[in-house]
C-alpha cells in the first residue's frame, strides 16, 4: 500500500479550496457561535450565584437539613448576687477597711464571698463596698470580680482613695471609675478622659482607673483626664502629691533604679541612682514638695535623700527604717512616708553617692 500521509497531501493538492470570502464568513460565524456560548456559561454561573445568596439569607438553603438543637448558655463564674447577699451571707469575709482621715466616725469597707469558699479565702468571688458615718447614713454598692489573692485577675480589685472628707474615689474599670460617700443612694460615674492632657508644673495627681499612669480629678465636674507624662516601663509614680508639688516618681526596681522629675517649666528629666547592691524606696508625703527616697545601708539603718529643688542638689539624712519609725501605709496600698522633721535627723557618716546630674526628656 502506497504510504497514507502521501495520499493525504496528494488529495489536498487536488481539492480546490473555497473563495475567500466564504472562509471569512465561515470563521466569523465560528467565533460568533463561541462568544454566545461563553455568555451562556456566565450568565448561569452568576444566576447560580445570586440563587445562592438568596437561599442563605431568607435560611432556605437549610430546607432538607438536619436541625442542631442550640446549645445552654454557659453558667457564669461568679453568681449574680446583689450586694446585700455578699455582705449578709455568713460565708462573706471583710477584704480591708479604710477610715476616713477628714470625717471620724466614717469607714469604708470591702467585703468579699467566693462562688466556691477555700481555706484562706483564695477563690473566685464578688465583692462588695460598704460607707457608713456616725449620722446613720451608708451606701451599699458591688464591686469587683476578683481572683485569689495570690493570683490577681488583670483588673484587680481598684484602688480605694479618699479625695475629700468622706469621699473616696475608687480605681477601677468596669465597673467604675466611681465616687463613693456614706450619703449617697449610688456610686457616682466618673467621665474618664483618655486623651493624655498636657498641664504645668503643680497639678495634682491621682492613680488613673486603670492604675496606669497618672491622672487629674476634677470634682466638680465629675471627670477624670489623663495627664501626659513620660512613657518609661516600670515607672510607679509618687501620687498622690500635693497641689502646687510637681509630679516625680521612681523609673526601675531595686538597683537598677533612677527618678523621673517635673521640673518648674513643666518639662521631665531623669537622674541616675548609683549602682550599689541596695534597695531603693520612694518616700513620698513631702510637706514641702519634697522629692526623696530610702536607701538601704545596712541591717538596721537607711539613709533618705531629699532634693527641695526638683533634683538640682541632694541632701543626705540618717534614718531608722522606714518600717520601725512608723511611715509606712499598708492600705490603700504600700507606702513609705517622709518623717515631717527630716531636716532634724543627723547627717549620714557614710553616705551613699546621690543621684547623677538630670537628662532632660
Amino acid at each position: 500500500m502506497s504510504d497514507l500521509s502521501d495520499f493525504v497531501r496528494d488529495t489536498e493538492r487536488s481539492v480546490d479550496q473555497p473563495p475567500f470570502e466564504v472562509m471569512i464568513t465561515t470563521q466569523r460565524r465560528a467565533r460568533r457561535r463561541r462568544v454566545a456560548i461563553a455568555l451562556t456559561a456566565a450568565m448561569v454561573t452568576a444566576a447560580a450565584a445570586l440563587l445562592a445568596i438568596a437561599l442563605t439569607l431568607t435560611g432556605l438553603d437549610r430546607l432538607g437539613h438536619k436541625e442542631i438543637p442550640a446549645q445552654p448558655a454557659p453558667k457564669p463564674l461568679v453568681p449574680a448576687w446583689t450586694a446585700d447577699q455578699i455582705v449578709g451571707n455568713a460565708k462573706g469575709f471583710l477584704v480591708k477597711q479604710l477610715d476616713s482621715h477628714n470625717q471620724q466616725g466614717t469607714t469604708l469597707t470591702v467585703w468579699k464571698r467566693c462562688a466556691t469558699p477555700e481555706p484562706h479565702h483564695d477563690c473566685l468571688g464578688r465583692e462588695a463596698i460598704v460607707v457608713a458615718d456616725g449620722s446613720g447614713h451608708r451606701l451599699l454598692t458591688l464591686g469587683a470580680v476578683t481572683d485569689s489573692s495570690r493570683q490577681p485577675t488583670p483588673s484587680g480589685d481598684g484602688l480605694l482613695r479618699e479625695v475629700g472628707p468622706g469621699l473616696w474615689y475608687w480605681a477601677h474599670q468596669d465597673p467604675g471609675p466611681y465616687l463613693l460617700s456614706a450619703s449617697m443612694t449610688q456610686p457616682v460615674d466618673l467621665e474618664v478622659l483618655d486623651h493624655p492632657a498636657t498641664h504645668g508644673f503643680g497639678t495634682a495627681s491621682i492613680e488613673c482607673a486603670n492604675q496606669v499612669g497618672l491622672c487629674t480629678l476634677d470634682l466638680s465636674a465629675q471627670t477624670l483626664e489623663r495627664l501626659a507624662i513620660p512613657n518609661l516601663p516600670d515607672t510607679r509614680w509618687a501620687t498622690p502629691t500635693v497641689r502646687g508639688c510637681g509630679l516625680w516618681g521612681l523609673v526601675g526596681l531595686s538597683t537598677k533604679a533612677r527618678l523621673v522629675i517635673q521640673q518648674r517649666d513643666g518639662s521631665f528629666a531623669t537622674a541616675d541612682l548609683p549602682a550599689e547592691p541596695n534597695s531603693t524606696t520612694m518616700a513620698e508625703g513631702g510637706p514641702n514638695c519634697e522629692v526623696a527616697y530610702y536607701q538601704s545601708v545596712g541591717a538596721d539603718a537607711d539613709q533618705l535623700v531629699v532634693s527641695l529643688d526638683q533634683g538640682r542638689t541632694w541632701q543626705i539624712r540618717q534614718t531608722p527604717l522606714p518600717q520601725v519609725a512608723g511611715y509606712y501605709e499598708h492600705q490603700p496600698r504600700d507606702r513609705f512616708f517622709i518623717p515631717p522633721n527630716w531636716a532634724a535627723l543627723p547627717p549620714m557618716a557614710h553616705p551613699l553617692e546621690p543621684p547623677g546630674p538630670l537628662i532632660p526628656q
